[in-house]
């Protein structure tokens, strides 16, 4: 039985929900899947699958299988790249992940410059607001915002932002002052998921925690560019990363509050696996974007005067 065509024919039965959807993906003929498959079930003396003519359903013995074939895979992957990249120019595909808006203001910028210095990379770059399996996935590198504690990947930081409190200057006329902490309490609320839990709002006060409970909350919603709209038309006090509204701050559209109160800086880093085989061309965008995305960080991680 050749192991290595068994283990990518799980695979691809898996990731794409059917034996004929895998044996279109992997360029085979669907008797060649069924026939590697069932040699392979014969083989460990299991079932991997439940089949029926409608559906394919995994097994836990399949699920257990499918996991340890995906690190074999990503394994052999690697080192064929070494072997293939060694003292030659980056090339081949990279997987990268980013959340959405900052992906597109910086990510993206940096990346295109990237392939323009390497064209023999090419780049899948989804943009997604949620943490993100890099063994399950298939991705190479991933752009985190925030403390990554996860002891089973790598973290190289790269920068850091702010989160600040804002408004516009229209509703800020219209409340008189916001220059508490009780002030901002009772001042109506743009809730933007991801920074904000409930409706208890973390700040910090002469170096210790402090926790706001917003009692006026207008609008909840988990996209940044629709809590910027909102907070830009007045409809309340929102909370931001500062990349997301430095060039609002800067044009004067909105205005920052309670900068006394402002909370620690959050972490910008790559992530990605350890692997002493990493490929030239992951090795290569880390050092490009630790450079390239760390020069475009320093006016949004400042502190306020």
């Amino acid at each position: 039985m050749d192991t290595v065509q068994a283990m990518r024919v799980v695979l691809g039965i898996v990731d794409q929900g059917s034996l004929t959807a895998a044996a279109e993906k992997l360029d085979v003929s669907l008797p060649t899947v069924v026939r590697v498959l069932a040699s392979t079930e014969q083989h460990l003396g299991v079932r991997l699958f439940e089949r029926t003519t409608r559906q394919v359903r995994i097994t836990e013995e399949g699920r257990l299988y499918a996991e340890v074939c995906r690190t074999v895979i990503r394994e052999i992957g690697d080192i064929e790249d070494v072997f293939r990249d060694k003292e030659s120019e980056p090339s081949g595909a990279l997987t990268i992940t980013a959340p959405l808006l900052f992906g597109r203001l910086h990510v993206a910028p940096v990346l295109n410059g990237f392939m323009s210095r390497f064209p023999k990379v090419s780049v899948t770059l989804n943009l997604i607001d949620r943490v993100t399996d890099l063994l399950e996935e298939g991705i190479d590198i991933a752009v985190r915002i925030g403390h990554v504690t996860a002891p089973d990947l790598v973290v190289a930081r790269v920068g850091q932002v702010r989160r600040y409190l804002c408004a516009s200057p229209g509703l800020l006329a219209a409340l008189k002052t916001i220059n508490t902490l009780e002030d901002l309490g009772s001042a109506p609320f743009i809730r933007l998921g991801g920074l904000v839990s409930g409706a208890q709002l973390a700040l910090q006060a002469q170096g210790k925690p402090v926790m706001v409970k917003m009692g006026n909350i207008r609008m909840t919603t988990n996209n940044g560019d629709a809590a910027i709209a909102a907070c830009l038309s007045g409809i309340g006090v929102g909370f931001f990363l500062s990349y997301q509204v430095q060039d609002l701050i800067d044009d004067g559209k909105l205005r920052q509050l309670l900068i006394d109160y402002q909370p620690e800086p959050l972490p910008v880093s790559l992530v990605y696996l350890p692997s002493r085989r990493a490929s030239i061309r992951s090795r290569a965008f880390i050092a490009w974007a630790k450079e390239k995305l760390g020069e475009r960080l320093v006016r949004f991680s400042a502190t306020p005067p």
